[in-house]
C-alpha cells in the first residue's frame, strides 16, 4: 500500500539566509525535507531573498519591526487574510513554530481548535536576554514574568527539541516537562567547513607579520556578550600586541566594536569559501556567548579544525570539550578567557593536537543524521497525538503525550 505523506506547517519567524543561526538551521531543513515523505506549507513574515530557492509553498506574514532587536520581525498572523482558509485547505498533520512569538500562539491556538499536535525547536535561549538590554534591575524586575510567558508556549508543545542537555534543564526549572522534550543537536557539512581550507597567508598583509588571530565569527548584537570582545582587545593591547582579533559579522553593534577595537581585522559577514577559510586560517576562535541554546559557529570552527575557547555555559557547555578540543571559562571572567587564550596559542603542539581532536568531533554530527532524527520527530509526534485522541479517559488538550510511549 502506498505510504500517504503527512502534511507539515511551518511557522517560521525568519528565513532569510544567512540572517542569524536559526535561519541557517531553518534553511538546511528545508533544503533536506523529504518530498516523498512530508508535504511543507510556510508562513513568515521574513522570507528568503531568493524565494525560488524553496520548492514549497510560503506565505507571507504581515510584520512590524523590533525595536531592540535590528532587522528582525514580529509576524501579525491575525491580521493576515486568508491564513485560516489556507491552512484548512493544506489538512495538516502537525504544526511546528519556530519561536515563542505572535506566530507561535497562533499555531498553538490552531492546533488545539483543530485537535492537532504542535511541535517547536527550541532554537534561542530568550531569558538571557534581558540583562544585555534591561540590566540586573530589569532583569529582576521583568524576568521572572517574561520566563512565565514564555513557557506558557513550551507548556502547549507537545514536543520541545532542544539543542542540548544543559539547555533542557533550564526549561525544566520553567516548569516545562521532560518528557516532552528531546534532545536535537546541530550539524555541520563537512565539505564546506574542514581544515583543508586553511592558508598559512590566508591573513597576509591585513594584519601585522608573525602575529596570531583569535576569530569570532557572529551577528554583532549585544547578547552574544560582545563587550567582552572589547575588553579582551584591550587586554591584547595592553599586555600582548602580538595577537591580533578578527571580527567576522555585522549587525547593530558593529560602529561601536570598530570604534573599541581600532586595530582589530573587521572583515563584514561573509560567506561561502571565504567563510570557510576565514574558520580555517584563524589559530583560535573565541565565543564568549552566554546565551546560545548550540552555537553553530562553534561547531562550524571545530570542524575547520580550530580550538575554541567559549563560555561555560548553554551550548557550547555541552560541545566543547574541555581540555580536549579547546577550553571553557566561566562567563564573563576576563582573566580566565585570556588565560586559555594564551595556553593554546603559546603551545603549537596543544594546538595543532585540539585543532585535531575538535576536527574529529565536529564531523560525527552529519547533516543527514540529524535531519534523519527530525523527520522521525515529525512522525512520532503525529502518532502521539493520534494515540492519545484514541484515549476516552484523559482530555487530549489538558497534557501532552508523553515521549516515553513511543
Amino acid at each position: 500500500m502506498q505510504n500517504i505523506r503527512k502534511k507539515v506547517v511551518l511557522f517560521a519567524d525568519v528565513l532569510e539566509e544567512d540572517f542569524d543561526g536559526v535561519s541557517v538551521t531553518l534553511n538546511k531543513i528545508i533544503a533536506n525535507f523529504p518530498k516523498d515523505r512530508f508535504d511543507l506549507l510556510i508562513v513568515t513574515p521574513h522570507p528568503p531573498k531568493d524565494v525560488s530557492s524553496i520548492d514549497f509553498k510560503i506565505l507571507i506574514c504581515p510584520y512590524v519591526g523590533l525595536p531592540f532587536q535590528e532587522g528582525y520581525r514580529l509576524g501579525l498572523p491575525n491580521r493576515m487574510k486568508g491564513l485560516r482558509a489556507e491552512l484548512d485547505q493544506f489538512k495538516p498533520d502537525v504544526l511546528h513554530f519556530t519561536s515563542p512569538s505572535l506566530l507561535g500562539r497562533y499555531a498553538i491556538k490552531y492546533a488545539r481548535r483543530n485537535s492537532l499536535p504542535v511541535m517547536t525547536i527550541y532554537h534561542t535561549h530568550y531569558p538571557t536576554y534581558f540583562k544585555y538590554y534591561l540590566g540586573k534591575v530589569g532583569d529582576f524586575l521583568f524576568g521572572g514574568l517574561f520566563n512565565q510567558g514564555m513557557a506558557w508556549y513550551y507548556k502547549n508543545a507537545d514536543l520541545t527539541l532542544v539543542p542540548t542537555e544543559p539547555v533542557r534543564k533550564d526549561l525544566e526549572k520553567l516548569g516545562i516537562k521532560r518528557d516532552t522534550m528531546a534532545i536535537w543537536g546541530r550539524a555541520i557539512h563537512a565539505n564546506r567547513f574542514n581544515p583543508h581550507f586553511r592558508k598559512e597567508d590566508f591573513f597576509k598583509g591585513r594584519i601585522p607579520e608573525g602575529n596570531k588571530t583569535v576569530l569570532f565569527v557572529s551577528r554583532l548584537i549585544k547578547e552574544k556578550n560582545v563587550s567582552v570582545l572589547a575588553d579582551m582587545y584591550e587586554l591584547f593591547e595592553r599586555k600582548n600586541k602580538k595577537i591580533t582579533m578578527v571580527i567576522t559579522g555585522d549587525g547593530p553593534e558593529k560602529e561601536w566594536l570598530e570604534e573599541k577595537m581600532p586595530s582589530a581585522l573587521f572583515t563584514g559577514k561573509l560567506r561561502g569559501e571565504e567563510l570557510s577559510r576565514t574558520y580555517a586560517s584563524a589559530d583560535l576562535f573565541f565565543f564568549p556567548s552566554d546565551s546560545e541554546t548550540f552555537g553553530n559557529v562553534v561547531l562550524e570552527a571545530m570542524a575547520s579544525g580550530t580550538p575554541v575557547v567559549a563560555a561555560d555555559a548553554g551550548g557550547p557547555s555541552d560541545i566543547v570539550i574541555n581540555g580536549e578540543t579547546g577550553y571553557l571559562s566561566a562567563p564573563g571572567s576576563l582573566r580566565g578567557f585570556y588565560k586559555r587564550i594564551l595556553t593554546i596559542l603559546g603551545d603549537d603542539y596543544l594546538r595543532t593536537r585540539m585543532g585535531k581532536k575538535a576536527f574529529e568531533y565536529a564531523n560525527t554530527k552529519t547533516i543527514d543524521n540529524l535531519h534523519a532524527e527530525l523527520w522521525q520527530h515529525y512522525e512520532r509526534v503525529i502518532k502521539g497525538y493520534q494515540l492519545r485522541q484514541q484515549r476516552k479517559d484523559e482530555p487530549i488538550a489538558e497534557a501532552a503525550f508523553s515521549y516515553k510511549e513511543l
